[in-house]
């Protein structure tokens, strides 16, 4: 089961990508937009918003950009590389807004474009330049900006200039080379960070936005995370990605403090607190599932080999899974582990899972990978492992595993603690069967005369 299919979600709640669907409403960020939609649709000319890195600059402007009907109004020039001489920055504008230039002069580059903003002024429809990163533009780019700004009617301004950066840009429109832009910055917003309130239904929102499912923060680990992120939106997704990840691994749908602690020991280059400025993350670890599954399974062969007791010489075989069943994955050091059902306990590092004593306690799943690690493998008694042994008239209902692995639980509940697991194909016999929230379960008796019991949607009756 992968890491989606296991928090029954549709996609990725916290990719870093800055995508509009996962735009979050907070006060802030909601000002910023109506002061961006207000400033193009009541022509101000310039706009500047500036934030730290990871404040969803970018995921506002998309947003923003998002809007209905915005595009059948407006011609608009999205500029995401701003490392532009003013010429290329010119041309990169122009063919963005589908105007052919014949003559690369730049004194004809500007009539020309003169000539289509009062076009499209006489048309009814606005042009917008936006750029994106704009601390990264030249001085002189800038400069260029300021003065193609000076094209105007009477009436109104032909164009609206939209400049997102880092906070670095303020300072830049300081110097007295770009005072005369600064002067022209009618409107300006800053991004601020998340609260810690706003960081809690931050969490929650983008679960929700990507199909809700079964998983959740816990207020500690919503704290932990706010703690570390200080609010920035970037941060937060990585920590909380991480965190998933960690709970994952840990076979709990709750994700809590120590997934977050795990998480953030695997990342490296946070900003320290207090600094002048936020430095981006970056992984100490590799992060695609194939890797982790890779090093988990490896870990995982090493462990069964020096775990597992040497069976009785007349005990029947145990039953081994196939070939195409899914990995089992073993935390790695430092990894958290199930809390003890009796009390609970902090998280210590540990690199083997835990014995069949402690309790997973939150798994809903039958293939889990931590139920399948936490527990020994499941072997039936001669009647049940062997048809050829005992006369099947002798026995009451048989049914038969159709999944790669199934849990044996000590009760009738997704909630139980799980005691052992079979593979596909294995052959129970029904002790007793019966009805909880909907869903019917049969009791088995293991070879050690343990009372365990495996719901319905796992097994098929003959």
């Amino acid at each position: 089961m992968d890491y989606l299919e296991f928090f029954a979600l549709n996609e990725d709640p916290f990719r870093l990508t800055p995508d509009p669907f996962y735009f979050y409403p907070s006060e802030e960020h909601n000002r910023i937009l109506s002061s961006l939609t207000y400033a193009v649709e009541q022509k101000e000319g310039f706009f500047l918003a500036t934030g730290e890195p990871g404040t969803g600059k970018t995921t506002l402007l998309n947003r923003f950009l998002s809007t209905e009907g915005l595009k059948e109004r407006a011609g608009i020039a999205l500029v995401l590389t701003p490392t532009l001489s003013p010429e290329e920055f010119l041309l990169t504008i122009l063919e963005d807004l589908n105007v052919e230039v014949r003559d690369k002069n730049k004194n004809a580059i500007l009539k020309t474009f003169r000539d289509f903003l009062i076009g499209s002024s006489q048309q009814g429809r606005r042009i917008i330049i936006i750029v994106d990163e704009a601390q990264n533009l030249p001085t002189e780019t800038l400069e260029e900006l300021r003065l193609l700004s000076n094209l105007e009617t009477e009436k109104e301004k032909l164009l609206q200039i939209v400049l997102i950066g880092q906070a670095e840009l303020k300072k830049r429109l300081l110097s007295d080379s770009l005072k005369q832009l600064n002067q022209r910055i009618t409107m300006r917003a800053e991004f601020r960070p998340l609260s810690q309130s706003e960081t809690s239904e931050y969490l929650n929102f983008r679960l929700i936005k990507a199909g809700k499912g079964t998983a959740a923060f816990d207020e500690k680990a919503k704290r932990h995370i706010y703690t570390l992120s200080r609010g920035i939106p970037r941060l937060i997704n990585l920590l909380a990605s991480r965190s998933m990840m960690a709970a994952y691994l840990d076979a709990s749908r709750s994700i809590r403090k120590r997934h977050v602690e795990y998480a953030a020991r695997h990342v490296a280059d946070s900003a320290a607190p207090g600094g002048g400025g936020l430095r981006r993350l970056r992984l100490r670890v590799a992060t695609p599932l194939l890797f982790l599954t890779l090093a988990a399974l490896s870990a995982a062969v090493a462990y069964h080999s020096m775990r597992s007791p040497e069976p009785a010489k007349n005990a029947a075989p145990p039953l081994q899974a196939p070939p195409a069943a899914a990995p089992v994955i073993v935390l790695q050091e430092g990894a958290p582990q199930p809390e003890a059902a009796a009390a609970p306990s902090p998280a210590a590092p540990s690199l083997s899972p835990p014995d069949a004593s402690s309790g997973t306690g939150g798994t809903r799943d039958e293939k889990s990978a931590a139920d399948r690690e936490s527990v020994p493998s499941y072997s039936p008694d001669a009647s049940q492992a062997s048809p050829a042994q005992a006369s099947k008239e002798k026995r009451g209902k048989i049914i038969t595993v159709r999944v790669n692995s199934a849990t044996l639980r000590e009760s009738p509940s997704l909630d139980a603690r799980p005691v052992t697991w079979v593979s596909r194909g294995a052959e129970l016999e029904v002790k007793e069967e019966t009805v909880v929230d909907g869903k019917r379960w049969y009791r088995i008796t293991t070879s050690s005369g343990k009372d365990c019991w495996i719901v319905e949607n796992v097994v098929k009756a003959e």
